[in-house]
């Protein structure tokens, strides 16, 4: 009788009066098959050792634009809204004002997504959010729950932090093929 694996292959010698189950496998051929799993386990473990090493050290997707630009850009658009002029040009003092927060919110969001449009993304959809929440010596959690691929959608947030208020920036990138 022959083994393979620790699973007996084969049948076992019965009494002489019942009939004998046939035998699957000839001793030749289960012989043939554990040699050839013995010859292929190394090429096997190296094969997987190999892809798991390559699943670690790749990055998901390499996107054809460069994330530390865009949130950077978001900055540039943020800091934007605090510079107020006059009639005559002359630089003023900004003033938060709760009242505006919407009017603000909205600006900046149209302005980083114009931005963003302007980079000749064509294959991506624009969707950008902009909160602006005062501070009032409390916490504040911003969560969002959106389903995004992660081989293909990105997203940038930047957070302005002043001293009575927060801007939180998020613009989502999502791949449209």
């Amino acid at each position: 009788m022959a083994t393979w694996g620790g699973m007996k292959v084969g049948s076992k010698q019965g009494q002489p009066n019942n009939k004998q189950a046939p035998i699957r496998f000839s001793e030749t051929l289960t012989a043939a098959l554990a040699n050839r799993k013995n010859k292929y386990k190394d090429v096997s473990k190296d094969l997987n050792s190999l892809i798991n090493r390559e699943e670690l050290e790749s990055e998901i997707y390499l996107p054809n634009y460069s994330i530390n630009k865009l949130k950077a850009m978001i900055a540039r658009v943020v800091k934007q809204q605090f510079v107020v002029r006059n009639e005559d040009g002359d630089l003023l003092t900004w003033v938060y004002d709760p009242a505006k927060n919407l009017e603000m919110s909205q600006t900046i969001a149209k302005a980083v997504k114009d931005r963003l449009r302007n980079l000749n993304l064509p294959r991506y959809r624009i969707v950008c959010f902009c909160s602006i929440v005062e501070k009032q010596l409390q916490g504040f959690d911003y969560k969002m729950k959106y389903i995004l691929d992660p081989y293909m959608d990105n997203y940038v947030q930047y957070v302005h932090d002043g001293a009575i208020f927060w801007i939180i920036t998020t613009a989502f990138l999502i791949h449209k093929d």
